[in-house]
């Protein structure tokens, strides 16, 4: 009786490293490096850019990080490897485990060194929490985007739409008028208010991603399913 249930746990084990082993890791570290370098050079620069400017720089760090997310799901070999045991949201989960990882770590590494560059009387005001809460909607806006285009490219090319779509949000974003603007300064009495929205897209953001993440195709087990 537990030969078969072995086994099969043996297979989806088999599997999901196998789907880890795949993440394309390369554009997170690229995008990573890019908003640590940002933040460094401003470092030894040794320029006092105040709190607006640190929280800009962590931002700047946080779009870096999400455009390198918004590739973690690419598949070249998407095509010639549909006929799997596990479903696709599965599989893209555990791929986006990983990138989302290391993405958490160079941002925190990445703010750490923005608040640095503040006055020792004004780094007790860094907003950590409201930051973070931005940071981690980009990353979820990219991998969206980035399921967006694994179904235009039936698997294989997620980040071709969510890099050019995360920037375009971005750019957006920045230019919205003061009533209803997404990025603020620190300390602005609509900090709280504005974060609570960020909240609000972020989920609905991770809803979108989840429905968007199946695959339409179906699966071993879906056909099996389908022939009894």
């Amino acid at each position: 009786m537990l030969t078969p249930l072995r086994d099969s746990v043996r297979l989806l084990t088999a599997f999901l490293l196998r789907s880890v082993t795949l993440t394309s890791l390369a554009p997170v570290l690229a995008g990573s490096a890019i908003g640590l370098v940002i933040v460094t050079i401003t470092l030894l620069a040794n320029v006092e850019i105040g709190l607006p400017g640190a929280a800009l720089l962590t931002r700047l760090a946080a779009v870096a990080v999400a455009l390198g997310v918004g590739f973690a799901l690419d598949d070249p070999a998407a095509r010639t490897t549909v006929v799997v045991p596990l479903p696709a949201l599965i599989r893209r989960t555990v791929k986006v485990l990983p990138a989302a990882f290391l993405g958490g770590a160079a941002w925190t590494a990445a703010a750490a060194l923005s608040r640095l560059v503040l006055n020792p009387d004004e780094r007790p005001l860094f907003p950590w929490g409201g930051l973070a809460v931005e940071a981690a909607v980009l990353a979820a806006l990219a991998l969206a985007l980035a399921c967006i285009g694994l179904r235009r490219t039936d698997g294989e090319h997620g980040g071709l739409v969510a890099a050019p779509g995360l920037l375009l949000l971005v750019l957006a974003a920045v230019l919205l008028r003061d009533q209803v603007r997404l990025f603020i300064a620190p300390g602005d009495p609509s900090w709280e208010r504005v974060h609570g929205v960020w909240g609000v897209i972020g989920a609905l953001t991770l809803v979108v991603a989840l429905l968007l993440g199946h695959d339409r195709r179906s699966t071993i087990m879906d056909r099996c399913i389908q022939c009894r």
